[in-house]
């Protein structure tokens, strides 16, 4: 950043947000915050033919495979600290990266998603070397099999601060602000090397945005059962743009948006454990892009729900999620309901991402992709298109039924399944389900859907599905 331009973003910073104030790491004195550091990893870059060391990062992960396990864990006792290292670079070059685990050497090392197709070559007994070549290849890097302790390798372009009023900027350091409240055209930027601690909220605004490059964390939030608030909460909103900005340690949900319209999430990254950590809520809100994210969270990633809370409440609807890399220690990836009381979800579209995690089997609710068919909900014209799924370690590929969740939904159709590919032995069969003759499931279609390199098939779909009677017009085809 030019000198003159971070004096003036750095002095906006003090005169217009009072409330923001540095905290230095010796001072953290909360546990949680001990265990946000982590020293289990060193990352260096080759830039100018030197290797330079970078930060890196602590996030919380839960393990548990179970929704009701993590439910009484409210402080991050019994959990994983994995690392994560955020850098930019113009990507004129590929960029070389060396990740050293400390401790007892690797036996294996892998890094994910494996269709990127990078090979590390290993320099000792601790340490492995890769190249990125564009800052799309977010990256988990994984020794001895190890998906809790892992390190995300995270690349950007660098993205210079807008100016004006309308700015609410936080540079490197940390800041703790409270809630902080967007109104109608401003923007909140967090520089590279920014922890921001807090909640942030907006309410009948539009043309809003949060970008940056640097964190947005919820840690220091009460986390307890009772007390615990949305990380990132929009109401009635217009016109949200949110981009680049890592989101860490959601005390609840990550993003959530009720009744809100023209949504444009790009770039984000997030790692949540708690037990509702989901990373979007989309809640009676329509024409929505989620594009280009690394989301790892123990909930649902992207849930689409529709309330009825009081009479005018919207449907959710033209809703698009792509070119994605999703990880839910335990639930959903894409999950379409059940919340959806008296409402129609529909126009929906999951294409072009790779899931590589989803580990919950419980009825009801499995589904690394699924449809949660509940609430006197509707669920219509909804499309899963060349989705990756790696090696799950449990849980189903894909789950539509019919569950009671407060009550039995009403009705759903026309779901297309096409070019999705599941590679790996761990998965349980998938579902597809009606509920009686009056609750039906209707106009399925599974187009080139394929179990390790097997394309699913009117004869061999029983081997991988669970159907039952009511279902209606399934179509499996080429």
């Amino acid at each position: 950043m030019k000198p003159i331009l971070m004096l003036l973003c750095v002095l906006w910073s003090v005169s217009s947000v009072a409330q923001s104030r540095w905290v230095s790491q010796d001072n953290l004195q909360s546990p949680m915050q001990e265990r946000l550091q982590n020293k289990d990893y060193e990352v260096e870059l080759l830039r100018d033919g030197k290797w330079h060391r970078e930060h890196v990062y602590g996030a919380l992960t839960s393990n548990y495979d179970r929704h009701l396990a993590n439910h009484r864990d409210f402080v991050g006792v019994e959990r994983n600290v994995m690392g994560f290292v955020m850098f930019t670079d113009d990507f004129q070059r590929p960029v070389k990266v060396r990740v050293r685990r400390r401790g007892v050497p690797f036996q294996s090392v892998e890094i994910r998603p494996s269709a990127y197709r990078i090979n590390p070559r290993r320099i000792d007994s601790n340490t492995v070397e890769f190249t990125l070549r564009s800052p799309r290849e977010k990256v988990s890097v994984e020794f001895d099999g190890d998906r809790s302790s892992n390190i995300f390798i995270l690349p950007d372009k660098p993205v210079e601060p807008p100016l004006g009023d309308s700015v609410i900027y936080f540079g490197r350091g940390e800041h703790e602000v409270g809630e902080v409240w967007l109104k109608s055209g401003q923007t909140l930027f967090l520089d590279e090397g920014a922890v921001v601690y807090g909640q942030l909220r907006a309410s009948a605004a539009h043309d809003i945005k949060v970008v940056g490059r640097g964190v947005f964390c919820g840690s220091r939030a009460d986390h307890g059962e009772h007390t615990r608030n949305v990380l990132v909460n929009m109401e009635y909103c217009r016109n949200i743009e949110i981009e680049g900005v890592m989101f860490r340690d959601s005390p609840s949900w990550t993003l959530r948006f009720l009744e809100c319209e023209g949504v444009h999430i790009d770039n984000v990254k997030q790692i949540g454990w708690m037990i509702n950590s989901d990373g979007v809520d989309l809640c009676n809100t329509r024409h929505v892009v989620v594009e280009n994210c690394l989301l790892r969270n123990y909930d649902d990633n992207l849930s689409l729900k529709a309330f009825n809370w009081w009479d005018g409440m919207s449907d959710t609807y033209d809703v698009t999620m792509r070119n994605c890399v999703l990880w839910a220690d335990c639930a959903h990836n894409f999950l379409v309901g059940p919340e959806a009381v008296n409402h129609k979800i529909y126009d929906v579209r999951f294409q072009r991402s790779i899931i590589l995690e989803s580990r919950e089997a419980n009825d009801p609710w499995r589904g690394a992709m699924a449809v949660m068919i509940s609430d006197e909900g509707e669920f219509e014209d909804i499309l899963f298109e060349d989705i990756d799924v790696e090696d799950i370690r449990g849980g189903v590929v894909m789950s539509f039924d019919y569950g009671k969740y407060n009550s039995r939904g009403r009705a759903a159709r026309n779901i297309t399944v096409r070019n999705v590919r599941y590679r790996g032995t761990q998965a349980q069969p998938s579902v597809i389900r009606g509920w009686d003759e009056n609750h039906t499931i209707e106009n399925i279609t599974l187009q080139n859907v394929r179990y390790n390199g097997e394309r699913i098939t009117e004869k061999n779909l029983t081997e991988h599905f669970h159907l039952n009677q009511f279902v209606r017009g399934l179509n499996v085809g080429r």
